[in-house]
């Protein structure tokens, strides 16, 4: 139709012009009138909202991005991720950024497969980021919604990994080692073992064990280049 013809016309100018509000609000009228598959509506819609969100330059600023965004946009697990990767970057409030995060968690545990192995190393690296924070510390919460997922899904050596780190930011020293120990075999990101082999180093050395944190940064260090 010609509003279909007039609209691809103006989303194609809008995102000439780096002008990603207006092309996204046009990417979505034209999804509603069926102008593209919905593979290719939900990939335009995607990058578009991902745009968006690397354009904010303060906290304040993500946050009025994100509330822009439409429910189907804030569930996409790229954009989630990323929008609160961004906020944790730019200084903001670790609490917003796990609350972008929940539903993607919920999906991810609920449905396994629904997250890429990509998507689920991203969500566990930011997830990990926002406890490293002063004062980004897991709550109860957080730490009981790690636990049951790993619990539930004991041959998961990302989740092991995840609870690990988190208990290690508890000071649940024991438990922290035995997780991450248990996690190394059968990490396959290469980052994520790094990270264990680091976190354990750490452990030995707050037992005074010199000898296994040695190993243990030799280890993190093998892991770093491979």
């Amino acid at each position: 139709s010609r509003r279909t013809i007039a609209l691809r016309l103006r989303l194609t100018a809008a995102r000439m012009a780096r002008q990603t509000p207006l092309a996204l609000e046009t990417a979505r009228l034209l999804a509603k009138h069926r102008a593209f598959s919905e593979v290719a509506a939900q990939g335009i819609l995607r990058g578009l909202a991902l745009e968006l969100v690397m354009t904010a330059y303060d906290p304040d600023q993500l946050q009025t991005v994100w509330n822009q965004l439409e429910a189907a946009e804030q569930l996409m697990p790229e954009v989630a991720i990323e929008a609160a990767q961004r906020m944790l970057k730019l200084g903001g409030d670790v609490d917003v950024a796990r609350t972008w995060l929940l539903p993607i968690w919920e999906r991810m545990v609920a449905q396994p497969g629904a997250l890429a192995d990509a998507q689920r190393i991203h969500l566990i690296r930011v997830l990990e980021n926002g406890f490293a924070l002063a004062s980004g510390a897991p709550e109860a919460a957080w730490l009981t919604r790690i636990e049951k997922a790993q619990m539930a899904n004991p041959g998961d050596s990302a989740l092991q990994y995840l609870a690990g780190i988190t208990c290690m930011r508890l000071q649940l020293w024991g438990k922290a080692q035995q997780l991450l120990k248990q996690s190394l075999p059968r990490l396959q990101d290469a980052g994520l073992e790094r990270n264990a082999w680091a976190a354990l180093a750490e452990l030995a050395e707050r037992r005074g064990d010199i000898v296994a944190s040695t190993q243990a940064w030799q280890n993190a260090a093998k892991a770093a280049t491979t």
